[in-house]
């Protein structure tokens, strides 16, 4: 524990650092300059404001705007070019930053006398939840006097006639109007505008305003994913948006194996969405969620055209914070969690019972036991039966007086517990620093996270990751602004045991999660009363196989550690040029450098200590005689992969914006250039049997493995995109993109994507504003877009032939192993890109003077010219198919969103709340396809992607004549072949049996021609693929309490699953499983429980001719849940000395979810489901209830 604390203050101290380098930039002075001839004071002061940013309010009357004067200063003081354009005037004028009040000053006659006090307007200006609102203009309606608040939210106004109305404004707020009567003090709340930060949403190359987006864009609040108790953006993204489906392939504390779509796959060879954090392309695995602002999702081919060739599958837009004008803020968040799994873990772990479930499978299979205790021993497990822990008196390991083992083992151990940890604990600390001046503004901000895994001993794991990010905007000159952008993400992934854990780090086929489900039976124990491990138990009929395929012996040795580093760099650096003195034309030109570099260490050793219960004495094998186990995966080697991908980016693009009346016009116009570079470097090398291995040079044996890959590529694209409207009622973007990739062969490489898009706010018009409809439908839009991108998301030389080398595992001469080279699959001539095209309908609705909101889109997304099979070669050709553009797709969907915003005054104490909610839906169908004779087996036309074709069943038959009868009737070996192949006398149909449906009446139960057209007995049952993702969120902040709440779901998902689902099908796939549910046998028929859901006691069901291997309509899982996704209660304590907020807040993640899963498996969450996972032993998914303090000085 020790070592997890001095981490985080390293990180502190580093981020602490940054922020001094950053401190001396905040200082430099402004210099203005003005170039003015012939102009009223008016026009002086409105260029000040637009040229220079001011914020220049006249706050008394008697002041001569329409006075001409000259203006001509350089590198000039505010108070300088003040005095050029009020030159002869008598008046007095207050500075605060860029805000800048004027008065009239008063000459002695009307000075007020000694004690009378000049007639004046006090107040501050916060918003609902108490916050001060700094910069917010407070004006007197029907006068030029006004001012802004102070940076302590005060405001003054002076010679103020009353009565009075004052109008408070700020942006993303509500306008407030005041009625001054007396000149008191006024505290005036405001409310945050119901749109809030959907006011302004980030685009390609920019922003827009929300009500003058043409395109469909989602945007979510980072407020909606900060403080929450997960590792990185992919956890906290989830559910988020109606278009997004975002998937984690497990619960791993890496958070690494996601999966991300948007709009469902845009091709059947994939394509993932482009995510740019801060403009520049991401991983989302190394974004601190905390960091984030806000997130935008880019989701037809309008949006996204100006990113042309990465974005057919969809953009995420993360905006990070930044700094501000403003004094110095320290925000500190930290918080300790707790995780457990978010499924059942209680299995049966009594001897006795364990045996004799598991003995009924395998009987009725092989014709006798599964363990082989005799009638002696199985007594002496039932008198043990109800012992949780070992009693001195009935000890759970004792001689074995056959003589047939050692020892015979009668315990009732939890082997979960001791594998696995139940509850695992989790601790982060978040600093953040950021403020600035007119000229530089700055964002520092640190994370350090540490999670316990799942292992347990010596497979132990635990993840330390460290985030650092710097951000800073600087006005290097009037014309010259400079942006540097620098993000680290470091990640130290530990953990002892087998180098494999669930097989999705592709080491070998499947890892120590799966192997522990087989042959290990609570009756064992991990180690013999003389201290050796308890590697080759016995007991097993028909095998001596050792505990969990050899593999478990590592979690009592404890000498394997295992690593994975990854290590993220990001450098921005962007220049912006105003062109124009009036800043309507802008030059952005930027660099990007992006490194990953990962490294992945592996230190195995055979299993010390180990002891052969079978043969009755310490292990021997393999050459080993010294109780040192090995088998094909546990043996003595170090393994180190080197991974490394280095990125350059550059852009370079002009901005025009400007207004001619009612007529307001932007364009943007640029490249975009990229390249790419990656290299892996594998290497295995036998060892020496010294536990200190670090390195391949400290290796002494044979090297197995030495793979090497390079690989890179590069893309040049010119991009333009044009905006209109007019009266911000009829709007108009025109964009398109002309995109090369060296992906593709000469002459191939280059396509042009065009996209169009309009909108019409029909509540501008003047028939809508003046009718009584307008009083609660204040807003509605109607958008249209249509846009075409391209797809190169192939493999970086598919159109090369290549040949490939390796090694044999034989030899020719006895001592070398052979070598051999091979030349890959023909290429067809001519590939080029898939082609997405895009439709789509939207309507943006406002009710309730914009309270209720409501948003939808509806949309037709085609993809042409996929790289599929184009023909079918014959089978002595030796060759998998050549791929060409040959296939189409469609997906025809939807999304909804809804929400509620409004405040309240309650017990006199504002009160804010918000309710929303979200549906979307997508249904994806092939178009065209090569597959002439439709096999159901391949893709097909017509096919909707995601079927799932199986047979029907008539339940269980209830007896056993009735399932003779059927079976001398109907020919169901294609179904039922596991039962034809138990012993006898139980190799027949018997009650209790699962019984098929004969659809197509021919007395035989198969797939027929299997094609659409003789499907057989099959049709389609479901479909794997999510439809009807939702969410609702709700939140309530009232007198410093607030409460948040997110509940995401799928509506319909199906799953059948395969013979790996140790979890699901526990005995029915192997007779010997290890984590049988507790609950799970009253599921299972017997005689005495003929109304069960699965059928009668036979192992081995779940193979692939079995009544259980087979898709059926009664084993097919609805997956569909509905999770409690985030619960949140905070308190912000009344403290102003010197702090300027302390919150303390409770937080749960994945607390709770609803599955009709649940029914017959509590075991397996949903989650798998939507994953695609070929299996369910996968590292958990994790719930987790933390506490923690953020704190603003």
């Amino acid at each position: 524990m020790k070592k997890t604390l001095h981490r985080p203050l390293r990180s502190v101290a580093l981020l602490l650092f940054a922020v001094v380098l950053m401190l001396p930039l905040t200082g430099a002075a402004q210099n203005i300059n003005l170039q003015l001839s012939n102009v009223t004071v008016k026009e002086a002061v409105a260029a000040l404001n637009q040229q220079e940013n001011y914020s220049v309010v006249i706050q008394s009357d008697g002041i001569d705007m329409m006075r001409q004067v000259n203006v001509s200063v350089r590198n000039a003081t505010i108070e300088e070019v003040l005095d050029k354009i009020f030159a002869g005037q008598k008046v007095a004028y207050t500075i605060n930053g860029r805000n800048v009040s004027v008065v009239k000053a008063q000459t002695a006659a009307q000075s007020p006398k000694k004690d009378e006090l000049p007639p004046v307007i006090k107040g501050a200006v916060k918003d609902i939840k108490g916050e001060p609102v700094y910069g917010a203009s407070v004006t007197v309606d029907g006068t030029l006097i006004g001012t802004t608040t102070n940076i302590d939210s005060e405001f003054i106004l002076s010679n103020v006639e009353l009565p009075a109305v004052l109008t408070v404004s700020f942006i993303g707020y509500n306008d407030s109007k005041v009625n001054v009567a007396t000149y008191s003090t006024q505290n005036v709340i405001l409310r945050e505008a119901a749109t809030g930060i959907d006011e302004v949403v980030v685009v390609g190359y920019g922003s827009q305003k929300k009500v003058n987006v043409t395109g469909a864009v989602g945007v979510i609040d980072g407020k909606d994913l900060n403080n929450r108790p997960v590792t990185n953006a992919a956890g906290a993204l989830q559910g988020a948006d109606p278009s997004l489906l975002l998937t984690m392939g497990s619960g791993s504390i890496e958070s690494k194996n996601y999966s991300i779509s948007i709009r469902g796959s845009v091709s059947l060879n994939s394509g993932d969405p482009l995510i740019l954090v801060d403009g520049v392309e991401a991983d989302l695995a190394q974004v601190n969620p905390n960091d984030i602002e806000s997130v935008s999702i880019l989701k037809d081919a309008s949006a996204c055209s100006i990113y042309g060739a990465k974005a057919s599958a969809g953009v995420v837009l993360i905006t990070t914070k930044s700094g501000s004008e403003g004094k110095l803020k320290v925000n500190y968040t930290g918080r300790y969690g707790v995780s457990w799994n978010t499924t059942s873990t209680d299995f049966m772990t009594s001897g006795y019972d364990y045996i004799n479930f598991t003995n009924e499978f395998y009987n009725a299979y092989r014709g006798h036991n599964a363990w082989t205790y005799t009638d002696e021993q199985m007594a002496m497990l039932y008198e043990r039966r109800n012992d949780k822990t070992e009693n001195p008196d009935r000890p759970w390991v004792v001689k074995d007086e056959t003589g047939k083992n050692t020892y015979v083992y009668l315990g009732n151990f939890d082997w979960y517990d001791y594998f696995f940890k139940r509850h695992r604990s989790e601790t982060e600390h978040n600093v953040s620093i950021s403020g600035g001046n007119e000229k530089v503004d700055y964002y520092v901000s640190g994370r350090y996270l540490y999670r316990e895994g799942l292992f347990n001993g010596g497979a132990a794991d635990t993840y330390n990751s460290y985030s650092l990010r710097s951000k800073v905007n600087a006005k290097v000159t009037k014309w010259l602004t400079y942006s540097g952008n620098i993000s680290l993400e470091s990640q130290d992934y530990s953990y002892g045991g087998y180098w494999e854990q669930d097989g999705s780090e592709d080491l070998v086929s499947s890892g120590i999660l799966w192997n522990v489900t087989q042959n290990i039976s609570p009756t064992y124990v991990p180690f013999n009363p003389d201290g050796t491990v308890n590697m080759v138990p016995g007991f097993m009929a028909d095998a001596t196989s050792p505990l969990g395929s050899g593999r478990a012996g590592v979690f009592m040795d404890g000498r394997n550690k295992n690593a994975r580093k990854n290590n993220y760099w990001i450098v921005s650096n962007r220049l912006t040029f105003d062109i124009t003195s009036n800043k309507d034309l802008k030059l952005i030109a930027d660099y990007t450098y992006r490194r990953r570099d990962r490294l992945g260490t592996y230190r195995s050793l055979p299993t010390a200590n180990a002891y052969d219960n079978v043969n009755k004495r310490m292990y021997v094998g393999n050459g080993l005689s010294n109780g040192s186990f090995t088998n094909g995966s546990i043996y003595d080697f170090y393994q180190e992969d080197r991974f490394y991908y280095n990125g350059h980016v550059a852009n370079a693009y002009f901005q025009y914006d400007h207004s001619w009346g009612d007529h307001n016009f932007a364009a943007t116009l640029g490249s975009n250039f990229e390249d790419y570079r990656q290299s892996t470097l594998s290497v295995r090398q036998k060892g020496s049997l010294s536990e200190n291995i670090g390195f391949i040079n400290m290796a002494q044996g044979e090297i197995e493995r030495a793979i090497e890959t390079n690989s890179a590529y590069r893309t040049l694209g010119f991009f333009a995109r044009v905006n209109y409207d007019y009266k911000g009622k009829y709007l108009l973007e025109v964009s398109g993109r002309y995109d090369g990739s060296s992906r593709f062969a000469p002459g191939h490489r280059w396509g042009l994507f065009p996209s169009a898009s309009a909108g019409w706010r029909i509540s501008e018009e003047p028939f809508w504003k003046d009718s009584a409809l307008n009083r609660y439908w204040n807003n509605a839009k109607v958008r249209f877009s249509y846009g075409s991108l391209g797809n190169q998301q192939v493999s970086n030389y598919y159109y090369f032939d290549k040949i490939s080398t390796g090694q044999m595992s034989y030899t020719f001469d006895g001592i070398n192993k052979a070598n051999y080279a091979s030349i890959s699959a023909p290429i067809t001539d001519g590939l080029t890109w898939e082609t997405v095209i895009t439709y789509n309908l939207g309507f943006d609705f406002g009710f309730f003077n914009n309270r209720l909101n409501l948003s939808a889109d509806f949309y037709i997304r085609d993809t042409k010219n996929m790289l599929t099979t184009s023909l079918t070669l014959p089978d002595v050709y030796g060759a998998a198919s050549p791929k060409s553009n040959a296939a189409d797709l469609r997906t025809k969907g939807y999304e909804i969103s809804l929400s509620w915003q409004d405040s309240q005054l309650v017990g006199g104490k504002p009160m804010t709340y918000g309710v929303s909610a979200s549906l979307g839906d997508y249904k994806t169908t092939i178009t065209k396809y090569n597959n002439p004779d439709k096999l159901i087996s391949d893709y097909y036309e017509g096919m909707t992607l995601g079927e799932i074709w199986g047979y029907r069943v008539a339940g269980l038959f209830k007896t056993d004549e009735e399932a003779s009868r059927y079976q001398n009737e109907i020919n169901d070996t294609a179904v039922n072949g596991e039962v034809y192949k138990c012993a006898a006398p139980y190799n027949k149909l018997m009650a209790g049996d699962v019984r098929f449906i004969d659809k197509n009446g021919d007395k035989a139960v198969n797939n027929g021609a299997g094609t659409v057209a003789d499907p057989g007995d099959m049709e389609i049952i479901g479909n794997e693929l999510p439809r009807y993702t939702y969410s609702f969120r709700g939140h309530l902040s009232w007198n410093g309490i607030d409460f948040s709440i997110f509940f995401q779901g799928v509506g319909q998902i199906d799953w059948m699953p395969a013979k790996t689902c140790a979890y699901f099908w526990n005995t029915y796939q192997y007779a010997r499983t290890s984590f049988i549910a507790s609950d799970f046998p009253e599921n299972t028929w017997t005689e005495d429980n003929r109304n069960a859901y699965f059928p009668r006691h036979r192992t081995y069901q779940a193979n692939s001719t079995g009544a259980l291997g087979v898709k059926t309509d009664r084993y097919l899982q609805n997956a569909r849940y509905l999770r409690l996704k985030n619960i949140t209660l905070g308190y912000t304590l009344p403290i102003k000395r010197g702090i300027e907020k302390l919150r303390i807040y409770l937080s749960g993640e994945n607390l709770a979810y609803w599955s009709p899963l649940k029914k017959y498996c509590k075991t397996v969450d949903p989650e798998v489901a939507v994953t695609g996972a070929s299996d369910d032993c996968l590292y958990p998914y994790s719930r987790t209830f933390s506490v923690g303090v953020d704190i603003t000085f």
